[in-house]
């Protein structure tokens, strides 16, 4: 059992045994790190009996003419120069996230998440996919405006210095099934603050206004 977990890194609490999976990558740029750098928890026993699928320096214990034996866990999969800077970076984020701790990121992200569905709710024409507010729900909110291709709502947001993202989102089945080409996403995080979902909610209205739905 492989599980993609990168969406819960900086999200959940991580019980490894408590789950039972075999594999669980998560990646560093969900955490606030650094992009093309992760982490992949695996079983040992797995692990031990896995061979090495990169080549290069650290990952041997000795070479022989007939035999080779590899270094140890995790030696023995990180063949070649790592990336040492995004290592250091993505310890760095791990440790800010730690100080800020779990429970109060995913409180604020809750609270704001809350916060745009109520104010979301007065843009007429706007259509918001996904669960009602809560305490289950992630700070990400996906969105159409009746009328206006979502990528024509991006642009015009990005003149309101909003950033948001669209399109299918990887989950073009998802779409289908919705009804929908694609959808606008806003994303939010520790960072952000209701100023910013004022300013999207703004930027909404500009919207409508831009193509004459007012």
């Amino acid at each position: 059992m492989v599980v993609d977990g990168a969406q819960a890194g900086p999200k959940l609490r991580l019980d490894m045994a408590g789950l039972g999976v075999d594999f669980y990558a998560l990646t560093a740029h969900k955490m606030y790190g650094p992009t093309g750098i992760g982490a992949l928890y695996g079983r040992r026993e797995l692990l031990e009996d896995m061979p090495p699928f990169i080549g290069g320096g650290s990952m041997i214990r000795s070479v022989g003419r007939d035999e080779i034996t590899w270094a140890d866990l995790p030696a023995k999969f990180e063949g070649g120069t790592p990336a040492i800077a995004e290592a250091i970076a993505f310890a760095a984020a791990v440790e800010w996230l730690d100080a800020i701790g779990l429970d109060a990121a995913h409180a604020h992200e809750a609270e704001l998440t809350a916060y745009a569905l109520e104010h979301l709710a007065d843009v007429p024409g706007l259509r918001v996919f996904g669960p009602p507010a809560g305490d289950d729900r992630a700070g990400i909110v996906s969105f159409e405006v009746e009328g206006v291709h979502p990528h024509d709502v991006s642009e015009i947001l990005d003149r309101h210095a909003v950033c948001v993202r669209a399109g299918h989102h990887c989950a073009q089945i998802l779409m289908e099934r919705l009804g929908v080409a694609a959808t606008t996403r806003a994303s939010f995080a520790v960072y952000n603050t209701r100023e910013e979902v004022d300013r999207l909610v703004e930027a909404l209205h500009d919207v409508r206004r831009v193509f004459e739905l007012d």
